[in-house]
Formats: C-alpha cells, structure tokens, sequence
C-alpha cells in the first residue's frame, strides 16, 4: 500500500508531496517532492493503486452558504442573510464550512482551519477545484466526503491529535514517535522543509484514513461534507496504529460509529 500526502499552496513554490510505502510491517518514507507543478501532482493523484490513499491539506470546497451569498448577489436576488446579525452571519456561515466550525468547536485550543472563502487561502482552493475537475475528467472521481482514495487532511490537526504539538514542526519529534518511519539521514533532513513535514503529516493521515481511523461525518452531516468537504481528523492514540493494524493494504470498514447530529471527535 501507498500513502501520499500534499502539502497544497497556491504558490507551487510552497506545495510539496511525500509518499510511504507500507510492506511487511514496513513503513518506507521516500524522499519529498518540492515545488510541485499541477502536472506533477495530478500524476501522484491519478496514479494511485488499489488500496492506495491521499490526503491533501486543503478545503476541498467553500461553505455552502458563501456560495448561495455569491450567486444571490451575482443574480440580484435578495441576500440570505438578511434580517440576521451581519457580524455572526459573515463570521459564522460565510466564513466557516460546518467541518471547520466542528473542528473549531472540538478540538480546542487548537485555533481552528483557515475559512476558504476568506484570509489567505482563497486561491489554494481555487487551484485545489482545477485539480478536482481535472481529475474527474481523467475518470479518478473525487468525493469530497473523503469516500474514495483521496481525502482532505489537516496536518495541525494530525499532530495535535497524535501529541505532536510542542508549538512547532519537528522531524526528530515525529520520528521518536514513530520510531517505524524508516528514511535514511538524506531523507531526513529533506523533511526539516516545513511544506515536506506537513506532506508527510498528510501522507500517515491519509494511511489512517485508509484503516478507518479518522472521524467520517455522520448521517447529519454527510450532505454537507460532500457538497463542502470533510477534514479527516484521526482518533486519539491512532499513530502507533497506522503500523500495527490490519494487514498489508487491507481497507478497514470506515468507522461511523456516530449517528448522533454533532460529531463526536473520540
């Protein structure tokens, strides 16, 4: 089994890919590859195997209700949020997908995802929605709910949840961790890049999620998750599992074990 993770930016400069190879009760991390073009990342994406999972640190999708505001506005019909508190409404709705405000709500301290439709990462999202189009046009569908081989991740959020949270990225942190991670000193220091760290944080989220280890949105927010997106957040003490459970490229039932209308992040 393959894993590949990707560190999105809008600025190829900034985007970044690492690759595991898991054999044999093995887990081969390859060196990262920097300054990706969408060429080169289409590749990896298109040419995952069976059993093979990516997880791919970006909002795979705007808040629904952002993109009601817009086409309301464009069309000149009235706006939805009228009649509300214009602060709440803009901070809350426009700003947020539900998988960021139960990421928010959830896992605090940790500050919650960068909003799509606001800040910095408008343009990440716009390149992410080529690179979706693109690759359901080359027949490699995409679900946004992170049913198939390619699911959003949030590496801040891996680490948090695996207690790998000292403030910053450490390699040597992560290693100590998760002393399987087999790489050679080149390899190494290649992901002290903080873009290759958070693809390789990409790349072991994506391996949970392949063994059913991260939170799947329930019933009543599945709807949402796939017109949105839904940020793969893996389960407490998951790390030491990413090696240890199932066999080599078994796909574990996805766990949703929560029916309940807010998920809960165990």
């Amino acid at each position: 089994m393959r894993t590949v993770g990707i560190d999105l930016s809008a600025d190829r400069s900034r985007t970044a890919v690492s690759m595991v190879e898991w054999r044999d009760r093995t887990a081969t991390v390859s060196p990262p590859l920097l300054r990706c073009t969408d060429g080169e990342l289409l590749d990896q994406l298109s040419g995952l195997g069976p059993g093979d999972q990516a997880g791919v640190d970006t909002p795979f999708g705007w808040p629904a209700e952002f993109v009601r505001a817009v086409g309301a506005h464009l069309g000149g019909a009235a706006w939805p949020g009228r009649g509300q508190d214009s602060e709440h409404y803009r901070k809350e709705y426009l700003r947020y997908r539900l998988t960021d405000r139960l990421v928010r709500d959830q896992l605090r301290p940790l500050s919650p995802p960068l909003p799509a439709p606001f800040d910095r990462i408008g343009a990440m999202v716009a390149r992410w929605a080529h690179l979706e189009d693109e690759l359901n046009n080359l027949g490699c569908h995409v679900g946004r709910a992170g049913e198939g081989q390619i699911c959003e991740v949030y590496p801040k959020a891996s680490r948090y949840r695996w207690n790998l949270f000292n403030g910053r990225r450490s390699t040597d942190e992560l290693l100590t961790a998760a002393p399987w991670l087999l790489c050679d000193t080149a390899t190494r220091r290649a992901y002290e890049n903080e873009h290759a760290f958070d693809a390789l944080v990409c790349a072991l989220t994506a391996r949970a999620a392949a063994l059913g280890l991260t939170v799947r949105p329930g019933p009543a927010e599945l709807d949402a998750a796939r017109a949105e997106g839904w940020i793969h957040i893996p389960r407490l003490e998951s790390l030491p599992l990413l090696l240890s459970c199932g066999a080599d490229g078994d796909r574990l039932p996805p766990k949703t074990d929560h029916d309940a209308a807010s998920v809960d992040y165990p």
